[in-house]
């Protein structure tokens, strides 16, 4: 399992521009679809599917993420190689009966593993845990009207999506991650009446997402006293009758991608007198590559002190 020291990115330096790094699917099905009350607003229809044996059409308008009602959701993302430094994340959510932003808190939580608890189907024999013990508390902000989730085939609907964009600064190391799998979980607070409940809408249209693995942490059996489990997202699952099917989430991470800076021996993003000292404890003779041998040649010399202090200073 790895840890959360793991999420430190060693040797690496921010690059010259900052924007998304991951979106994870669209949402608006139709940009100027609205009709009646909100004619040319844009919208977002649900994808609706039947069962063998049956006619009924399901559809989701959305899934539950209420701090109120402890259920959270979580999508996963891949770093690349060189790591990212993440800024900011940004979720999307509506509550019934509200035509404004109603959301004022968006909790934020990371993991390098998929989500599961005791409880959970499938779970395994260690169960992991989340970076943080406890989950970034941040402000929702204003938010921003993106669409209004519809039914299969409704235009007139109002049911309004906002999107709300919180700091991801609260992260280990101030949200620098190294190369590998990640689990992003939020939940939202935000108005209580006449319900606290907070929805997010599923990708939409579903085929703009190859994969759909989502994670809810919920009820297995929908029961509001029931103990909430991590478990694979279903819309459409009925106990004995229909298994359902994976869905994915919009979200979207914004930030720095890295480059490398093989002379940060330290990881500190600044060339200086500690890296002199981390390549004097290896000077010498090592494999071609290792730590230290900036310049390849099978050893730690005076060419990699040189190597070393012609990048002495902040990382480009």
């Amino acid at each position: 399992m790895r840890h959360a020291v793991d999420l430190l990115v060693l040797s690496v330096s921010l690059a010259a521009h900052a924007g998304v790094l991951h979106q994870n699917g669209p949402l608006v099905t139709s940009p100027t679809g609205g009709t009646g009350s909100i004619v040319g607003q844009p919208i977002s229809n649900c994808d609706g599917f039947t069962v063998p044996g049956s006619t009924f059409v399901f559809s989701t308008t959305g899934v539950a993420a209420t701090v109120a009602t402890d259920t959270s959701l979580a999508e996963d993302f891949e770093v690349p190689a060189e790591g990212w430094d993440l800024d900011t994340l940004t979720v999307y959510a509506f509550q019934t009966s509200q035509t404004t932003a109603s959301v004022t808190q968006v909790r934020v939580n990371l993991w390098t593993e998929t989500p599961f608890s005791a409880g959970s189907p499938g779970a395994p024999a260690e169960i992991p845990q989340p970076v943080l013990a406890q989950s970034l508390v941040l402000p929702a902000g204003p938010g921003t009207f993106v669409c209004h989730r519809q039914s299969v085939t409704s235009t007139a609907t109002l049911r309004p999506v906002f999107a709300y964009t919180v700091s991801l600064d609260g992260l280990p190391d101030g949200g620098r991650l190294g190369p590998g799998r990640y689990w992003i979980e939020w939940s939202c607070a935000g108005a209580t009446s006449p319900s606290a409940n907070v929805f997010v809408p599923l990708v939409s249209p579903r085929a703009a997402r190859a994969s759909h693995n989502a994670r809810q942490r919920n009820a297995l059996d929908g029961s509001a006293t029931s103990p909430r489990v991590w478990f694979e997202g279903r819309e459409g699952y009925v106990a004995g009758s229909s298994e359902g099917r994976p869905f994915e989430l919009p979200f979207v991470l914004a930030g720095t991608a890295l480059t490398p800076c093989p002379a940060d021996l330290d990881g500190n993003r600044t060339v200086d007198a500690g890296d002199i000292g981390s390549l004097l404890l290896v000077f010498g003779a090592c494999d071609a590559g290792c730590a230290g041998d900036l310049d390849g040649s099978g050893q730690v010399d005076a060419g990699d002190i040189g190597s070393l202090l012609l990048a002495f200073g902040v990382c480009p």
